[in-house]
C-alpha cells in the first residue's frame, strides 16, 4: 500500500513539473512573439520614414522622400499654389520685394520668404534644411551643388501650366490629386467661358501688363494667361496679337492694336511710367478704353497655378457678366 501511495505522489509531482515547464515555455513564447511584433513595428516605422520615390524631371531622375515635410520652392512662377491646391504647405518660397503672390497671402502665412533674385547662393538654400527642393530651370546652373546635398527636382517653365502643375505635385507624391484639380478647373472654365461669351459674343480681347519701363502685350499661346483666355474660356483674340507668348512694346506701339476688350493684369499699377500710359493719348484712343471696357484684375501673378486661375476666372466673370 505504501508503495502505491509513494508511486502516486511521484507521478503527481512529475505532472506538476511538466505543467510548470509547459506554462513557462508558453509564457516565454508569448514574450518572444511580443518582442518580434514590436521589432516588426519598429522596422515598419523606420521604413516608413525612409521610404522614397523616384521622380523623373528636367535634369534626370531623383530619389525623393515619399512624404516630404520641408519643401522649398525656387521659381519665378507661383508653383507654391500648385502645392497648396493639393494640401501641401511649402516651408519656404521666393518673395518679390518681401511679398508673396497676392492671391496666396492667407494660404502662405508662416512660410519663410526667400528674396527673389536671378542669382541664388546655394549655401543659403541648404541652410533652410529642406528635405525636398523644387526649382525652375532658370536655376539649373546650381542644380549640381543643390542636388549633392538635397533631393532636387527641376521643372522646366513651359507654356502649358498643367504640365508644370503635374510635375510639381508629382514631386510631393500628389500627382493624382493634382490631376483632379486640373479636371475640376477645366469644367469651371468651360461653364464660365460660356457665360462670358453670352455677354460679349465674339468681341475681340487683348491682355496687357504695364511694366516699369514698357508694356507687355500678351499673345495667343505659350503662356498660362493666354491659355486661360483663349483656350479655357474660348474668348476671341484681338487682331494682330503675337502668335506666341507675347511681346514688350513702347507706349506708341499700342497704336497697332485696337481691341474691344482689354484685360489689364498690371502688377506695378503706380509710378511715373504707369501714370504716363494711363494719361497718354495712345491709351485713351483705344476703343476698349473709350467704351469703358478695360477690366483690371487684382489677380495678377501670371496664372501659373490653379488657385490663381480659379480666382482669375471668378473675377473675370464678376467684372464682365452682367
Amino acid at each position: 500500500m505504501k508503495k502505491h501511495i509513494l508511486m502516486f505522489v511521484l507521478l503527481l509531482s512529475f505532472a506538476f513539473v511538466l505543467g510548470a515547464c509547459s506554462s513557462s515555455t508558453n509564457s516565454d513564447a508569448k514574450k518572444e512573439n511580443k518582442v518580434e511584433e514590436s521589432t516588426k513595428e519598429d522596422v515598419k516605422e523606420h521604413n516608413k520614414v525612409e521610404e522614397t520615390r523616384v521622380v523623373e524631371h528636367f535634369k534626370g531622375k531623383t530619389e525623393v522622400p515619399a512624404n516630404p515635410k520641408k519643401v522649398v520652392v525656387l521659381s519665378h512662377v507661383s508653383w507654391e499654389g500648385s502645392l497648396v491646391s493639393v494640401g501641401v504647405k511649402p516651408h519656404a518660397i521666393m518673395a518679390y520685394d518681401g511679398e508673396f503672390p497676392p492671391h496666396l497671402k492667407e494660404e502662405l502665412q508662416g512660410v519663410e520668404p526667400i528674396p527673389y533674385a536671378d542669382e541664388i547662393n546655394p549655401e543659403e538654400i541648404v541652410k533652410l534644411n529642406p528635405d525636398l527642393l523644387i526649382i525652375s530651370d532658370r536655376y539649373e546652373k546650381i542644380y549640381d551643388q543643390l542636388s549633392a546635398v538635397v533631393p532636387t527636382v527641376v521643372v522646366e517653365v513651359g507654356g502649358d501650366w498643367k504640365e508644370d502643375h503635374l510635375k510639381v505635385t508629382e514631386a510631393v507624391g500628389k500627382r493624382e490629386e493634382g490631376q483632379k484639380v486640373i479636371d475640376d478647373l477645366a469644367k469651371k472654365a468651360e461653364e464660365t467661358g460660356q457665360e462670358i461669351k453670352k455677354t460679349i459674343g465674339d468681341k475681340k480681347v487683348m491682355a496687357v501688363s504695364i511694366n516699369k519701363k514698357d508694356i507687355r502685350v500678351f499673345g495667343r499661346t505659350d503662356h498660362a494667361l493666354n491659355e486661360l483666355l483663349f483656350e479655357d474660356l474660348k474668348l476671341t483674340p484681338a487682331e494682330g496679337l503675337p502668335e506666341g507668348f507675347g511681346e514688350n512694346i513702347s507706349m506708341e506701339g499700342l497704336s497697332k492694336y485696337n481691341p474691344e476688350f482689354i484685360i489689364d493684369v498690371t502688377y506695378f499699377n503706380s509710378g511715373d511710367y504707369y501714370k504716363s500710359v494711363m494719361e497718354g493719348e495712345v491709351w485713351n484712343s483705344l476703343e476698349a478704353v473709350k467704351n469703358n471696357q478695360v477690366y483690371t484684375l487684382t489677380t495678377t501673378w501670371g496664372f501659373w497655378d490653379p488657385i490663381e486661375r480659379e480666382k482669375g476666372i471668378d473675377e473675370l466673370k464678376k467684372l464682365i457678366v452682367k
